[in-house]
């Protein structure tokens, strides 16, 4: 149903009552389901009412009410020009992320009961990109495919074609994905977001390995200066040089990203992904350096944690600077940096402060400093009882059983 239509519609009640929902009275003929439209209408004016502004799990109460009143407008009038409307406000707010269950079924059956409703086209692709998103290419494109069959004017249409193509492009089909990325200039020579169809061209070369070409359309598009790819292209200029062991060319293409988009996202990945090149280089002490600048800018990146091991390790394994190594993993253990982001959960946090523990026990065990390695074994055992949700971590190994040995061997 259209979103701009009035809730109540004398028009649409009388014309139920001449042709709507019929039954028949004992052979008579006569009909009359004007109550059931207006209820459903009047239903659905509450709710939408009640939903405004946007109910949200902000406020519990207000959500629930608002969640009940939709159910009763499609559960309880199936058959009401409303239902889908109702159906449809409560799948669109339901994270499909965090409940996919929920929404998928939601939004199958207002496919399955509303083939022809306006939002059956966003139906479709909201669970496409659900899946897209988890990964799930093969289910994905399966449904891309039926929305570019089925709605071929549909605003969305350019936005699905092009998800149909990423999804060719992540299976490891090369070449479709290269086709059906240039199709879409073709079919939409107007649109204003060629960018995309661009950039994703040049992630297909990077992809199979041709760095030269996928670098001469990464920087065609930082030329064109397009806001929302620009920052991600020159980005990966700097990864095409990694990935050829042009480190020097690497570094200062990672230092025009943050020059030139400092506020972006691919500025972030830029700053940390210096200090890996240098360490490519063996500039062991200029990557811990930009690793170190790396966090001060991007306290809160999802590299952080990674960086910070890092830097550990360098000064262990590279500067041979065993006494600096365990300062760094102390601040893991510490938690002196902070370790959650969109991509950690309170168990991998666990993990890393563990292995860090362990880390510190392991360096004075290998000097031979066996009380230092026996006090810090034993604070791993009391502080992180639970073993590494990996198996065959190191730490894992650790137990009363080790300490008491190495106790033997001091004494």
């Amino acid at each position: 149903m259209n979103r701009w239509m009035p809730v109540l519609s004398l028009v649409l009640i009388v014309f139920a009552f001449f042709v709507g929902r019929m039954t028949e009275s004992g052979g008579s003929g006569k009909t009359d389901y004007t109550d059931y439209y207006k209820a459903s209408a009047e239903l659905y004016d509450l709710a939408v009412r009640t939903d405004s502004p946007p109910a949200d799990g902000t406020d519990p109460e207000r959500w629930e009410k608002v969640l009940a009143l939709y159910r009763g407008v499609f559960d309880g009038y199936p058959d009401s020009p409303y239902a889908d409307d109702a159906l449809f406000a409560i799948a669109a707010r339901v994270d499909i992320q965090d409940q996919p269950d929920t929404a998928f079924a939601l939004y199958r059956k207002l496919l399955a009961r509303y083939p022809d409703s306006e939002y059956a086209p966003e139906s479709l692709n909201a669970i496409g990109v659900a899946l897209f998103q988890r990964g799930e290419y093969d289910r994905a494109l399966v449904l891309f495919g039926e929305f570019i069959a089925n709605y071929p004017t549909s605003a969305l249409l350019e936005k699905v074609m092009l998800n149909h193509a990423i999804c060719q492009m992540n299976r490891g089909k090369y070449d479709a994905a290269l086709v059906e990325l240039a199709a879409i200039p073709e079919r939409f020579p107007a649109s204003e977001s060629l960018a995309a169809p661009r950039f994703y061209e040049a992630m297909v070369y990077y992809e199979k390995q041709e760095f030269a070409a996928a670098r001469t359309r990464f920087q065609n598009l930082v030329d064109y200066a397009d806001p929302e790819f620009a920052p991600a292209a020159q980005y990966n200029i700097g990864q095409t040089y990694f990935h050829e062991r042009k480190y020097d060319d690497s570094v200062a293409a990672y230092r025009l990203t943050m020059e030139l988009y400092p506020e972006s996202d691919s500025a972030q990945e830029a700053a940390f992904q210096i200090g890996w090149a240098l360490q490519r280089q063996e500039k062991w002490q200029a990557a811990i350096d930009a690793l170190d600048a790396a966090k001060q800018k991007y306290p809160n990146s999802k590299n952080t944690p990674a960086a910070q091991v890092f830097i550990a390790q360098l000064y262990l394994q590279g500067l041979e600077q065993p006494d600096k190594a365990i300062e760094a993993f102390r601040v893991i253990v510490d938690q002196q940096i902070p370790l959650e982001s969109a991509e950690t959960t309170q168990r991998s946090i666990y993990d890393i402060r563990r292995n860090a523990q362990y880390q510190i026990g392991s360096i004075y065990e290998k000097q031979s400093n066996l009380p230092k390695a026996i006090e810090e074994y034993r604070k791993l055992l009391q502080e992180f009882p639970e073993p590494h949700s990996i198996p065959n971590n190191p730490s894992n190994l650790i137990d009363e059983a080790y300490i008491l040995e190495l106790q033997a061997q001091s004494a």
